[in-house]
């Protein structure tokens, strides 16, 4: 009889959702055929049209007012105030979420996000249940939304990020170092050359990857704007604007007239990881999941406008650790990139940095705590 697995995210176009689809992977990798499984909507599932206010109102913040959320991110004051309204929805839910697993009776569940791994163990609680919830956490922030009795086993990025949550009160012997989830086609390294051909890239010319995370969010127009004219020429840019349809259609008018196969404006795209293979530099902002996919295929990382609270706790720390360069204005980015190209070592250094941090086998590493007992 075949394991079925639950992986629980939020938001289709998230770095929760590629996680769980990496943890999909690495579970179909390590148990093949001997286990089924399933990804799940948390919020599509429980409150489809919540989730909509909720995503609407969380970009208009993230976009217009991003100090905002770095205020209220992981805010004691904030988590004390929303208990009661969060183990309310947790009880308007608890019959879905009953249903559900009755009808599914998971040897395992996983969560990507806090949300769904908060509701899953109030039911734990409320019903008595044991089965083994496991909490992913994407960012290598630890907040205090993801605290319960009934999480099982937490998996965080980095050795830091277990010892804040062992200071939240997280016994150490709940918590694995397995990193972010990477899907396992990050960890090949293929032949770019068809794919360079395909794009228009010429061989000898530094590639520099520009992304804003699945929604195309950041500082991608500025620092598109800072290349545009014969000064930044010797780049060339392959520029991936996620379901930012919008930023897709201003970033090609925006490069129209200039250097012939200088800018290239992508739309969403499935392969990410064959234009990290050929890029030579990554810019973007700190979201957790690109950081990781980057680290994985041993990417120089400019960080540039992270959103404050989880990927301000994510830029930090890989700058801290010399796998990342932070650019405060986004005009700059050519001037670092000339002295990070001219400065004999440093991408090599970031690289050396990087290697001691990337976690290639995440997916497979999580994956195994399905099976044990």
């Amino acid at each position: 009889m075949k394991k079925k697995i639950l992986i629980f995210y939020i938001s289709e176009h998230s770095g929760h959702f590629y996680a769980a689809s990496a943890i999909e992977k690495g579970l179909m990798e390590v148990g093949g055929e001997s286990v089924e499984v399933e990804k799940i909507n948390a919020f599509g599932y429980t409150n489809p049209v919540l989730e909509k206010i909720i995503n609407k109102a969380y970009l208009e913040v993230i976009k217009k007012k991003p100090d905002i959320w770095g205020k209220i991110y992981d805010n004691p004051d904030v988590v004390n105030k929303t208990r009661k309204a969060r183990e309310a929805l947790h009880t308007f839910n608890m019959a879905k979420i009953e249903r559900l697993l009755e009808e599914q009776s998971p040897a395992a569940i996983f969560c990507t996000q806090a949300f769904p791994c908060g509701m899953i163990a109030d039911y734990k609680r409320a019903r008595g249940r044991k089965t083994p919830l496991i909490g992913v956490l994407t960012d290598n922030a630890a907040h205090s939304y993801w605290l319960s009795d009934e999480v099982d086993i937490y998996v965080v990025p980095f050795e830091e990020t277990a010892r804040a949550l062992e200071r939240k009160g997280v016994p150490y012997g709940k918590i694995r170092v397995y990193g972010i989830p990477v899907d396992p086609r990050f960890r090949a390294r293929r032949d770019t050359r068809p794919i360079k051909r395909d794009l228009g890239l010429e061989d000898d010319a530094p590639t520099v990857l520009i992304m804003g995370g699945s929604q195309g969010l950041g500082a991608m127009e500025e620092v598109v704007a800072s290349f545009l004219g014969d000064a930044g020429s010797r780049y060339q840019l392959l520029v991936v604007t996620g379901s930012n349809k919008k930023l897709y259609a201003r970033l090609k008018r925006l490069s129209r007239g200039e250097v012939p196969n200088n800018i290239h404006i992508l739309p969403y795209v499935e392969n990410i990881d064959e234009l990290m293979d050929l890029a030579d530099v990554i810019v973007t902002k700190a979201g957790g999941m690109t950081m990781a996919e980057a680290l994985v295929k041993k990417l120089p990382i400019l960080v540039v406008n992270p959103i404050p609270g989880q990927e301000r706790m994510n830029a930090d720390y890989l700058v801290g650790k010399g796998a990342a360069v932070e650019i405060e204005d986004s005009a700059r980015i050519r001037e670092k990139l000339t002295e990070l190209f001219d400065s004999e070592g440093a991408l090599d250094r970031m690289k050396k940095s990087i290697e001691r941090l990337a976690k290639p086998n995440s997916a497979s590493d999580i994956a195994r705590l399905a099976f044990f007992d």
